[in-house]
């Protein structure tokens, strides 16, 4: 009898801490869907990079895997919309009936690279005032400056950057792990004559739907993203991939 009631209570020890550890997933959420582009250190290929491990670590919680669909940011937003994925990786707004996470996954400084005899000495945002800015598609908006610019959209970073190399656009506007990946694949060009300076900065997150499902999912996002920061398991995975770490306690 005493045998049988020690691997009771030894089981439900081991219970209890499964308990304490697993939080319960939301009714009828099997699988997370997210959506984006292949960015380099945020969702690469191989299912590495920043947005990845940090939301696979966030679901895995729950015990619900995620999977991401590689795709334009438009076409992302419009997976979202029409219910097909459960979020958008990411944006720094959102427009009804989209919206976005409280918590975000990324928050970084942004910058403007140029050259230096086309526009001068660096003025901050004046030296912005009236000229275009060459950006990804979808990344920037007028509302990203201080000063009105004319935005002008290309498909890729590499594009951004050979249309000021060719001097057919002033500025290229970027996150600087994206201006240093374009100008490792674009094409040479003499640095001493360009310049970056710093634009701006702003944070990005997740975008979801409005619905029944969406409510789930975001919960159990923002749930276990402060789950996750307070117990100090964010951090070594942005620390991994040398993206600064936001102060989630300010969210």
């Amino acid at each position: 009898m005493r045998t049988t009631l020690f691997i009771l209570a030894g089981l439900g020890a081991v219970l209890l801490s499964v308990s304490a550890w697993c939080m319960e997933p939301a009714e009828g959420v099997t699988e997370v869907i997210t959506a984006g582009p292949s960015w380099e250190t945020f969702t690469n290929r191989d299912g590495t990079g920043l947005y990845h491990e940090v939301l696979d670590a966030v679901f895995a919680l729950y015990g619900i895997a995620v999977r991401h669909e590689y795709v334009p940011s438009d076409r992302a937003d419009e997976l979202v919309r029409l219910g097909w994925a459960d979020m958008m990786l990411c944006d720094d707004r959102a427009e009804p009936p989209l919206r976005l996470a409280r918590l975000p996954l990324y928050v970084n400084d942004y910058y403007v690279f140029f050259r230096k005899d086309r526009i001068g000495p660096w003025r901050g945002g004046e030296s912005l005032r009236g000229r275009e800015v060459a950006a990804q598609k979808g990344f920037y908006h007028d509302w990203d400056f201080p000063v009105p610019v004319r935005i002008r959209e290309m498909p890729s970073g590499v594009k951004c950057l050979e249309m000021v190399l060719l001097g057919r656009s002033d500025f290229y506007v970027d996150d600087m792990a994206f201006i240093r990946h374009s100008m490792r694949q674009g094409p040479c060009f003499t640095p001493a004559d360009f310049d970056i300076r710093r634009a701006g900065r702003r944070s990005y997150h997740p975008m979801f739907n409005t619905g029944p499902r969406s409510d789930k999912v975001i919960r159990m996002y923002e749930e276990g993203m402060r789950r996750l920061h307070g117990e100090g398991r964010l951090r070594p995975i942005y620390e991994k991939w040398g993206h600064t770490y936001p102060d989630f306690d300010d969210y």
